[in-house]
């Protein structure tokens, strides 16, 4: 092998080995219910709010034996900052998730994530949702600075700081 080519193979490794990782950009911020929320409610109100503008194409409720939920969601005809919609039947108590999916234009990829939740049995005391209890000075905090903030259903609440 040449030095030339040896050279240009160790620089063309050190680029390689010492680049930093792309990071792709998750579309979700935050959502009511929140990420493990117990609910005290059999037909909840849903939000789900996104960094950016966000083409949804899909959003499903489904419970744990993956029986889908009906909703009254429809598919927005434009991007959204933000969807809300409400489950149209009566959920036993269990566990549930919504699962959104769609595409993040401005960083040209697919998106979507699951935010599990729980319905309380009679009895059982729900979970208030983080996002109504007020911060330091009375404060909502709210948007990507939320501690509250789930990338899709993975993590739960984050204390305040």
């Amino acid at each position: 092998m040449q030095p030339a080519s040896v050279l240009a193979a160790l620089v063309v490794g050190f680029v390689v080995g010492t680049a930093a990782p792309a990071l792709a950009q998750c579309a979700f911020d935050q959502s009511v219910p929140n990420a493990n929320d117990v609910l005290g409610e059999s037909e909840p109100a849903v939000t789900i709010d996104f960094t950016d503008e966000f083409e949804l194409h899909e959003v499903r409720v489904i419970g744990a034996d993956n029986a889908e939920w009906a909703t009254d969601w429809t598919r927005p005809t434009a991007q959204v900052r933000q969807t809300a919609f409400r489950v149209t039947q009566p959920l036993p108590p269990g566990k549930y998730m919504v699962i959104w999916n769609g595409y993040f234009r401005r960083h040209y990829h697919a998106d979507g994530g699951s935010i599990p939740f729980t319905v309380a049995a009679a009895g059982e005391a729900p979970t208030p949702h983080p996002a109504a209890a007020p911060q330091e000075g009375g404060v909502h905090r709210v948007g990507s600075g939320s501690p509250y903030r789930v990338l899709l259903g993975g993590g739960a609440p984050q204390p305040a700081r």
